[in-house]
């Protein structure tokens, strides 16, 4: 009985069949699809740089540690406008929106295919109930709850969005990741989308059609490129990534990722659907990000700045939504000893 349970959790490490569509290699062999937008050119300064003289981008290390950050007043104002926007786009094309918990356990973030493979951690557990992680990203929430469910073929696809904050115990020496580029938690709009097999790879291309429309609407330049096999994640058997020129910082960022996972989460979590004939099979999903707040907002700051940080017209669908007042900075003082 060891045996079988030890050969189990062996198998669950096994990653899902890349699509044929994949190249096959590493990091070098992704494939550019295709571009769009105005590429800016020149010296730029990072956004963090940018922002400085504005006061509304604080590094609370004392309290939170590296990587954290905050953001007060018009910086605040616009990571919620540019949240709301896309949540509200995503909704209004007939997604159901969720609200999923941060606190998920790792039999679902296993079964999602999160495998540490390393001494590295790559996910947040909690001190005191170490089977219990903070979520890396609301497709885990959205597994939780759709875990050994069985749905009718005639409620596929289902098509699902959710707001929540991301932890990623994540790390990198590069200065061109630094700030906010990979920090260890940002709030990021999810797709998730659960079909039938013969489903999956239109919903799979639907969900980059979304997000290429959405980054169109921000005015930046990027790339669509699909990423090769040893790119992808254990569940993923095609994914494609979007990366937007960061003038900034000199480089293309990832700002988006769309996956199709075809049934390698579904068999793991349990989730089934019957077909017209009483079959019962599994699922196929996929996921995507809609928006993800801190390098989309590096991206648009690094973008729209002017010569005297400021602002260029921001993107009409940004513009629209902002207060067309900014607020006053907070004035933080150092705190008198308490003694």
């Amino acid at each position: 009985m060891v045996f079988f349970f030890k050969l189990y959790e062996e198998a669950l490490r096994i990653p899902n069949m890349s699509h044929p569509s994949a190249p096959k290699g590493g990091e070098e062999n992704a494939k550019i699809i295709t571009s769009w937008g105005k590429k800016r050119s020149g010296t730029c300064l990072t956004a963090e740089k940018l922002v400085q003289s504005w006061r509304t981008l604080f590094y609370p290390t004392d309290v939170s540690g590296e990587r954290s950050y905050a953001f007060v007043g018009a910086l605040a104002n616009l990571e919620r406008v540019v949240l709301d926007y896309v949540f509200d786009r995503v909704c209004v094309l007939g997604f159901k929106p969720v609200s999923v918990p941060d606190l998920v356990s790792k039999e679902v973030t296993e079964a999602c295919g999160v495998s540490q493979r390393t001494q590295k951690d790559i996910q947040y557990s909690l001190q005191d109930e170490p089977d219990v992680a903070l979520s890396g990203t609301a497709e885990m929430g959205i597994s939780a709850l759709l875990r050994e469910k069985t749905f009718d073929e005639e409620q596929l696809p289902l098509r699902i969005v959710a707001m929540s904050r991301c932890f990623r115990p994540e790390i990198s020496n590069l200065a061109s990741e630094a700030k906010l580029y990979r920090v260890h938690e940002f709030t990021k709009v999810e797709m998730y989308v659960m079909c039938t097999p013969e489903q999956s790879e239109a919903e799979h291309d639907y969900l980059v059609q979304i997000q290429k429309g959405t980054f169109e609407s921000f005015g930046l330049h990027c790339r669509q490129v699909e990423m090769p096999t040893e790119e992808l994640g254990a569940p993923a058997a095609r994914k494609i990534d979007i990366e937007a020129w960061m003038p900034g910082r000199q480089i293309y960022g990832e700002v988006s990722s769309a996956s199709n996972c075809t049934d390698y989460q579904a068999r793991r979590l349990g989730i089934r659907y019957k077909t017209k004939s009483g079959e019962k099979q599994f699922v196929h999903t996929c996921n995507g990000t809609a928006v993800a707040s801190t390098r989309t907002l590096i991206s648009i700051l690094e973008t729209f700045q002017k010569e005297r940080k400021g602002l260029e017209d921001l993107p009409e669908v940004v513009r629209k939504r902002l207060k067309t007042q900014r607020p006053p900075p907070i004035r933080f003082q150092q705190a008198k000893p308490l003694s």
